[in-house]
């Protein structure tokens, strides 16, 4: 059975050279790096999606790139697995989390080497993986010169884009280099629109109010990543990577409210308008070291990232005829430097036994200073600066040990300590300080069946857990102009605990043929100390959502995966097509939440996606279908929403005229699906209900690709 990270330790041989001998034959052995699969061979599994499959439909962030990852769902910038967000699932950047200020968004896809969907929490990564981790590999090591440039044009009703990605890297001898450059222009606009109702427990509608909302915001970003990677003798590496981002946008917003019936508590401000802008950079870097040391090796790693934003709101609302007109004049300058060193030291034994052992240790930090200017026109306003500053301490220790216990059977045991101190402090706030400290283990075991079948038989146990996060946890309030019901205020908990999980997994696979896999399995979460937004009146009688610790909940999945190529199973006369389906059935339960409907973290209860790919020079095409189940889901014992249904329909034509020129015509949303949202609060004083609607389009999408 092959282990990846046995490979990874296995330190260099030197034989002795053999006596000259003309009439003895030399023979080279050369393995095939086509004959590891890490989904098939490694005892705690992933699933890769290659750079080839991240390219494919052109996209040009990583959001839509996902959306055709098996068992993952995409909503909007929320990344789920299992059904669940929002903290579950965790999302890492080169096996780490993301420094402070780093944004998926402005991430290019052609940065990107690899993406591991982890299922099952291993001990290497951080156990904040209750659903399970997205791993974002970016490219480090240069194997190959490359000259290559691309343009891609985005165009639909409610936004355009244009996107330019130019790379450069060389190798001579021991020292390698790249060069990836990149520059956006994104703008988004449109019309939304809201309806609010609020019924009597008789049954009398005593508020029915309409908001039509105008919106454009327009984002510029530029992107420069270097990297140097020096090889030395024995296979040493040294490798020096970063990322600068400058970023300029500009919002405007305007809203007009139109009350039917009723109106809210005064000052019912029913028209605002908000101008913002905002600029900014943001920078990290990274030193890693890998070196063969005491027959392992040792990858080391340390990462310093800061980043410095200002940002100046204007904001004016009304009421009625003008009759009260509120200003609001903010400028607010945030850094946030970070930095982190971790590492990892593995070995292999020879009975069989890859051991690995490593370290975390990271410090991030919020420095937000804000001047403010607000009031009613026509009397003197307040002028007054605040500041905020949380802190984030973090630092974890593992070991693991994957033992190929027989040629068919491999074990994966690891343990995992992770501690994270978030002390907050700010203008008008008590400091406070969470400590938040988590023993994880975790075990797995791979079986393969017998006759070289590529049947396999996976079993998963786990402890992980969902920490709260800075916004959760800070004593903050945010105001809004309007208390109500449709607007609350909002306040963090600092006496928040995280939440932890027992978890298992049993998964069948079948590898059939050369590129072809059928997989299915099921698992289950059991979780304690749920964390729950509730929403309800404080003690002066304004609405306010805040999170609290409430009982414990189930999560359950199964999962159905299966891609193959054509010619699998037409052995003749096969067109170059691939095929892949999968099928995510989730359901839940929260303790404290009365049913029916009572999903955890508004969990998506299936989700099916269904893609074709056809590749023959010079023609190559895809389609990508995903339908995403929705429904009432119940939050509170008040509160409930609709989560809306969806079909989404991706796909591209590529044609390569010539070699080193591709051309790329991509369709996103092609069934012009809108954002449709419903939500309710009923108490004992009636009840409340808003609809939404977001107007979304057909996007089309000119991809032009070149290697020079």
């Amino acid at each position: 059975m092959v282990s990846l990270a046995a490979h990874a330790a296995e330190p260099t041989r030197t034989e002795p050279a053999p006596p000259k001998n003309e009439g003895v034959a030399k023979v080279e052995v050369k393995a095939k790096a086509d004959d590891y699969d890490p989904r098939r061979d490694d005892t705690a599994s992933k699933t890769v999606m290659t750079q080839e499959e991240i390219l494919k439909y052109g996209d040009t962030n990583v959001f839509d790139v996902l959306k055709r990852a098996p068992g993952v769902t995409v909503i909007g910038n929320s990344i789920r697995m299992r059904g669940l967000g929002n903290g579950y699932t965790q999302i890492l950047v080169n096996g780490e989390r993301p420094p402070p200020g780093f944004s998926l968004e402005t991430l290019p896809p052609d940065q990107i080497e690899r993406i591991e969907i982890i299922r099952a929490a291993s001990a290497e990564f951080s156990m904040q993986a209750i659903a399970g981790t997205v791993n974002i590999v970016l490219k480090k090591v240069v194997t190959k010169p490359r000259r290559d440039g691309r343009l891609t044009i985005n165009h639909a009703d409610e936004k355009h884009s244009q996107y330019v990605n130019a790379a450069l890297a060389d190798k001579r001898g021991t020292l390698s280099w790249f060069v990836n450059a990149n520059a956006q222009h994104n703008v988004r606009q449109g019309s939304t629109t809201e309806l609010d109702r609020f019924t009597e427990p008789d049954g009398t509608v005593t508020l029915l109010r309409d908001d039509a909302g105008d919106r454009r915001y327009t984002n510029r970003v530029l992107t420069l990543a270097p990297g140097l990677n020096w090889t030395f003798r024995g296979g040493d590496q040294l490798n020096l990577n970063g990322s600068l981002l400058v970023q300029r946008s500009a919002t405007d917003e305007a809203g007009q409210e139109t009350n039917r019936i009723g109106g809210l508590p005064a000052p019912d401000y029913v028209s605002g308008r908000t101008r913002g802008d905002s600029s900014g950079h943001f920078g990290w870097g990274e030193l890693n070291w890998v070196a063969k040391l005491w027959g392992g090796k040792l990858d080391a790693r340390l990462r310093a990232s800061n980043g410095s934003f200002g940002t100046r709101t204007d904001r004016l609302v009304a009421t009625a005829g003008d009759a009260l007109r509120f200003a609001r004049l903010r400028d607010e300058q945030v850094r946030f430097p970070g930095r982190t060193s971790s590492g990892k030291y593995t070995r292999s034994l020879a009975d069989g036994h890859a051991l690995a052992a490593g370290w975390e240790l990271g410090r991030e930090e919020l420095d937000t200073r804000a001047h403010r200017v607000e009031g009613l026109l026509g009397q003197a306003p307040l002028d007054f600066s605040e500041a905020f500053n949380p802190r984030v301490r973090r630092a974890a220790a593992f070991a693991q040990d994957e033992w190929n216990v027989t040629k068919r059977w491999s074990m994966y045991l690891g343990v995992r300590w992770e501690g994270i101190r978030t002390a907050t402090g700010g203008t008008g706030l008590i400091d406070t300080t969470s400590d938040v400290h988590v023993l994880t283990p975790v075990a797995q075991t791979l079986f393969k069946f017998p006759d070289n079948s590529g049947r396999q038989l996976r079993l998963a146990l786990t402890h992980t857990f969902k920490a709260p996060n800075t916004n959760q946890l800070n004593a903050r309030r945010t105001d809004k102009e309007t208390n109500s019901r449709f607007s609350p205020d909002f306040q963090g908990n600092p006496a928040l605990r995280p939440e932890q999980a027992r978890g298992v997994d049993v998964t069948y696979e079948h590898f059939w043929a050369p590129g072809a896999v059928f997989s299915v399995g099921a698992s289950q979460r059991h979780l304690r100390d749920v964390m729950l937004l509730k929403l309800d009146q404080d003690a002066g009688g304004r609405w306010l959502y805040h999170p609290v610790n409430d009982g414990a909940a189930v999560a359950r999945s199964l999962d159905v995966d299966t891609k193959f190529p054509l010619k699998a199973v037409m052995r003749d006369g096969a067109p170059p097509l691939d095929l892949r389906f999968t099928v995510n059935r989730n359901w839940s339960q929260v303790e404290r939440v009365p049913g029916p409907d009572n999903r955890l973290d508004r969990q998506i209860p299936l989700a099916v996606v269904f893609g074709a790919d056809y590749k023959k020079e010079p023609l190559g095409w895809g389609v990508n279908l995903a339908y995403r189940r929705g429904g009432p889901v119940r939050m509170s014992p008040e509160q409930s929403i609709l989560l809306q249904a969806d079909r989404a329909l991706d796909g591209y034509v590529q044609y390569s005229p010539r070699k080193g020129l591709d051309l790329r015509l991509s369709v996103g949303n092609g069934l012009g699906t809108d954002d449709l949202g419903y939500t309710r609060y009923r108490d004992a004083g009636g009840t409340s209900e808003t609809w939404t609607r977001d107007p979304r389009s057909l996007e089309l999408r000119l991809n032009v690709g070149v290697k020079f």
